[in-house]
């Protein structure tokens, strides 16, 4: 606010009178009079007493015109300074107000001459400033601003009279500074010109204003940064803003897209069926309420590339709650979305051939069963076993046994119609969903195709390879009217194909669920048996044919169940195998074979080769090397009494790490056997580097002996074979004279077998150990 302070008027100059121009004028009026008149008198007048009486006359006219010139002037001076005295009370009336008006105020005023002389103040002057009203009075405005300002104040006190607002800062008596708002006039006072300041601090409001720029600062650094899009839309749904991110998505740069409609520069169309998507900004702006972009959404940018996104979008409102916009968050899911399809893909399908797995075999037998039992109707599943893959896969490596498994794959898939749903369960095991069938005719014509793909050999690797397959069927509804049941029976039939033989397909029977029944009876009472001690050791001598002493024993479990009563081995190792039993089994085998042969050494028997049968489940335990030398830090066993016996097919799996094994237990001074050398694909390279001692000939070699099957020759050259690798060779299964003297003959080294002995309990060992010491 401005105020002004008005000066006083008169209709004539009045002011021009002074007391020293009243006495010059006075002055020079009688010196005239005095000079001209009593010469002009002298000329005219001749008569000597007339010319007294005139003098006298002109004196008197002379003192009554001055003094009537005197009280002109007097009364002139008189009204000039009551009229002077008017406007000064005028005046003092107005500042008197102005003052009491400036004191009120909450802002600072300040009124200051034209030179830059601070010449009054107001209390809040006083208060912000910290100086007296006298001192702030008697003061020049520069010592109220900065160095780096006062360059301005002229500037300032030349444009101040005509009007004048902006902005700086002023510094109080203790130092400290705050920023002010000046709006300057010009006025009077007494007559003299005069500026009238306005001062407001605007400290509050900076601070505010720092506020609200720090945190604009921060949301458009974050709105920057983020790696979300974001768009801005006013209430009629036109883009008022796009962050970087959404430059980048939407083809569009800011200054480009304000202005235009959303629906022009966020494009959205289903990525399934194309059709174009409502944009969730109308629904926000309609509904005032936050929304999400539906599922399967894509993005068509400006230059019409397909991006897969997510969003949400929600209401802007102003302080009294109305909604003035909505901000649409965006960002880019494609590979996301291509991932969830690449998962569930995964999740669904086997890694390795392509195929549906077990979960997506579920789903497709769920849903066939539901079509079976609504138009009652039939399907078959069939469960597909590789035929000795295990032998294969050991033998030539994991990496041709996979791409065996693909090859295998690919051939049985062709073979199906579509509809038809082969996947793999795992492993070398397939199965085969048959839905709407007819009747069992159109399975066995399946079957006999798939059987049929197994008479060529597969390629790997320049390898010929022939392959048979074990197929087991079960039929809805004569089998079974539930997933669960189906598959059972299914793998139950298949392994009854395998007991026949291999290589054929049979359908589930009644009788094969009385088997299967049985072998899961077995597998739960194998669970009990460590526990309630039912196994017991027999062992093979095994004899040196030179001198025909015992040299060695074979370790051989056998099961007394007390629910089954003797249960052979071959009945119940594979299902341990199968189960993992094998570990604890093979654990308590060992550490009890080599606590009886201490036991005989401490009875003073000789000093005997104690072999025990490793399993492959076995050996494949990372802790294997450390419980076999626990046990015989536990027993006391000297390790070069102790002979591991493994196959062809583990010495052969994984050849470097079971060098690399083997090795370990040589060091160890354990002694190595390849038991039923000759049944398995053994890689000499691997053999020779082997560290083993002993090569057992498989007894069904033995067994072919004199038969005309070429049994001599394999026994040869195996016995050849092991005297180059200077190995020990034992012949097992030996029954008759004939088969003695033919190994004898070729040099084999031991034997075992019914010819000497068949395996017996430690008490009859210990009877053989007496009678052979008499």
């Amino acid at each position: 606010m401005n105020y002004t302070i008005c000066k006083g008027s008169s209709q004539k100059n009045y002011h021009r009178i002074t007391p020293l121009r009243m006495a010059i004028l006075y002055a020079l009026t009688g010196g005239g009079w005095i000079l001209f008149s009593d010469k002009l008198l002298g000329i005219i007048v001749t008569n000597h007493q007339l010319l007294i009486q005139l003098e006298m006359a002109k004196g008197w006219f002379f003192i009554t015109v001055t003094a009537v010139l005197l009280y002109y002037l007097f009364y002139i001076g008189f009204n000039s300074l009551q009229q002077s005295e008017k406007v000064l009370q005028e005046d003092q009336r107005h500042l008197e107000r102005y003052r009491l008006l400036a004191d009120d105020s909450m802002d600072i005023i300040l009124f200051i001459r034209q030179d830059g002389q601070i010449i009054d103040a107001n209390e809040a002057a006083v208060n912000r400033y910290g100086y007296t009203r006298q001192e702030l009075t008697h003061m020049p405005l520069s010592k109220l601003l900065l160095t780096e300002d006062q360059a301005t104040l002229p500037f300032f006190l030349q444009k101040a009279p005509e009007g004048i607002q902006f902005e700086l800062q002023h510094v109080c008596k203790d130092g400290s500074v705050f920023p002010v708002d000046v709006s300057a006039k010009g006025a009077t006072s007494n007559g003299n010109p005069i500026i009238v300041s306005i001062i407001r601090d605007i400290t509050d409001r900076k601070n505010a204003e720092a506020t609200v720029w720090l945190e604009k600062e921060r949301a458009q650094v974050t709105l920057d940064s983020i790696g979300d899009a974001v768009i801005t839309t006013d209430v009629r749904a036109n883009v008022e803003y796009l962050n970087p991110i959404a430059e980048a998505l939407t083809g569009w740069k800011n200054a480009e897209a304000v202005g235009q409609p959303l629906e022009r520069v966020f494009r959205i169309v289903n990525e399934e069926t194309g059709e174009s998507v409502k944009s969730p900004i109308e629904c926000c702006l309609r509904e005032g309420s936050v929304v999400c972009l539906a599922n399967h959404t894509v993005l068509i940018n400006r230059v019409g590339a397909n991006i897969a996104i997510e969003d949400t979008a929600a209401p802007i409102r102003d302080r009294s709650n109305a909604v003035i916009g909505a901000v649409l968050v965006f960002h880019d899911v494609s590979y996301k979305r291509a991932l969830m399809k690449e998962l569930a893909y995964q999740a669904h399908h086997d890694a390795l051939t392509g195929l549906p797995n077990r979960l997506l075999f579920t789903e497709h037998l769920n849903q066939a069963l539901a079509r079976a039992r609504r138009k009652k109707g039939k399907l078959a599943v069939m469960y597909l076993d590789l035929d000795r893959f295990k032998l294969i896969n050991d033998s030539m490596g994991h990496n041709l046994g996979d791409l065996l498994l693909k090859n295998v794959a690919e051939r049985v898939r062709q073979t199906l119609r579509e509809g038809e749903t082969l996947a793999r369960q795992g492993g070398d095991e397939f199965l085969i969903l048959l839905p709407e069938i007819q009747n069992e005719q159109e399975v066995v014509a399946v079957s006999d195709r798939i059987l049929r793909v197994f008479t060529n050999p597969i390629m790997l690797e320049d390898n010929e390879v022939y392959m048979s397959t074990s197929i087991g069927i079960s039929l809805y509804p004569n089998d079974g009217d539930d997933r669960e049941t189906l598959l059972k029976q299914a793998d139950t039939a298949m392994y009854y194909a395998k007991e026949k033989g291999r290589n054929n397909y049979q359908f589930f029977t009644t009788g094969l669920n009385i088997k299967a029944n049985d072998r899961l009876s077995t597998e739960n009472s194998l669970r009990k048996a460590l526990a309630r001690g039912e196994f017991v050791l027999h062992y093979q001598p095994q004899v040196d044919l030179e001198s025909g002493l015992i040299v060695g024993l074979e370790a051989l479990i056998r099961w007394n169940s007390t629910e089954r009563g003797i249960i052979s081995p071959l009945s119940f190792i594979p299902i341990a195998e199968e189960t993992g039993l094998i570990v604890p089994i093979g654990e308590w085998v060992l550490r009890t074979a080599c606590a009886q042969n201490m036991a005989w050494r401490r009875q003073g028997y000789p000093f005997l080769r104690m072999a025990v049968n490793i399993s492959a489940r076995q050996f494949r335990e990372p802790n294997f090397i450390k419980l076999v030398s626990g046990i015989l830090q536990e027993t006391g066993m000297d390790p070069q009494w102790l002979e591991l016996e493994i196959t062809e097919s583990i010495a052969m799996e994984n050849g470097e790490t079971s060098v690399d094994m083997l090795n370990r237990f040589k060091e160890l001074g354990i002694r190595i056997s390849i038991d039923d050398f000759g049944t398995g694909f053994s890689s000499l390279n691997y053999l020779r580097r082997m560290p083993i001692d002993t090569l057992k000939i498989d007894q069904s070699f033995v067994q072919d002996i004199s038969t005309g099957e070429n049994g001599e020759e394999v026994v040869t050259a195996i016995i050849q074979l092991a005297k180059n690798l200077r190995l020990k060779v034992i012949a097992e299964g030996v029954e008759t004279a004939t088969q003695c003297s033919f190994l004898k003959g070729k040099r084999c080294d031991e034997m075992q077998g019914y010819l000497f002995s068949q395996a017996v309990t430690s008490q009859e060992l210990e009877e053989m150990f007496g009678r052979s010491l008499k």
